[in-house]
């Protein structure tokens, strides 16, 4: 039987979701969820699966590292509120780890700056500029909405990000198009970046845990929408 606690990583934010286990300082084992199935069917049985198998019991949880996003806001939805589950149940940590963040490091250091894109629809990317430093990627812009124009703003070598922002988007000037394959977020990431971040001690109050949107989902814009339109007779009945 183990005598470490376990720590957990997390990827729901994108379609390709992945878990991954560890003990301490070292990875145990990843895995990706069936591309058939969505993540609230798929995503607990595997991480049940993944712990059985190491011989862990779910109170042996001692971190759970969450990609909250930006992404899909249902898959961030699941993924937030398993980690808060097993926070509550076994008491552990929770670091709340950046899909942008997630995905920069993806990129190999052949360009000093780059912008990780995100189809956020009607033109605009859900991005993140990030500055190559001895330490690696550091962000140097929060997660903002922002247009092809204004991403080349921040003077990036090169943009990565899903099929739909490199191939449809116009990107201005000479910004290199990287690989679609790059902007898939991984399991074995989020479980390194969250285990550098519990070490810093960036952790979440796992009732403040909260995916990151950066903007409200598309069905409750339109419900606002709807309800600033309406009579005022009509929404307070």
């Amino acid at each position: 039987m183990p005598t470490a606690r376990y720590n957990l990583a997390i990827e729901t934010s994108s379609p390709a979701g992945s878990v991954s286990l560890g003990a301490g300082d070292e990875l145990l084992e990843s895995g990706v969820l069936p591309a058939q199935q969505r993540h609230a069917i798929a995503l607990m049985p595997a991480v049940d699966a993944m712990v059985a198998r190491h011989g862990f019991q779910p109170r042996d949880c001692e971190a759970v590292f969450v990609s909250v996003g930006p992404g899909s806001f249902t898959g961030l939805r699941i993924g937030v509120t398993i980690a808060k589950t097993l926070a509550r149940v076994s008491g552990a940590a929770i670091a709340a780890v950046p899909t942008l963040d997630v995905i920069a490091e993806n990129v190999t250091a052949d360009h000093e700056r780059v912008a990780v894109c995100l189809n956020a629809k009607r033109g605009q990317c859900f991005t993140g500029v990030y500055q190559r430093t001895e330490d690696g990627w550091q962000r140097i812009t929060d997660p903002a909405l922002l247009t092809p124009p204004q991403v080349a703003e921040h003077e990036p070598a090169a943009v990565v990000g899903d099929a739909h922002v490199v191939e449809r988007l116009d990107w201005p000037g000479a910004i290199e198009r990287l690989g679609v394959e790059l902007a898939v977020p991984r399991s074995e990431v989020v479980w390194r970046l969250g285990r550098a971040m519990l070490e810093r001690g960036e952790t979440t109050d796992p009732y403040a845990l909260s995916p990151l949107y950066v903007r409200l989902p598309e069905a409750e814009e339109i419900w606002q929408k709807n309800q600033a339109t309406q009579p005022r007779s009509q929404q307070a009945t």
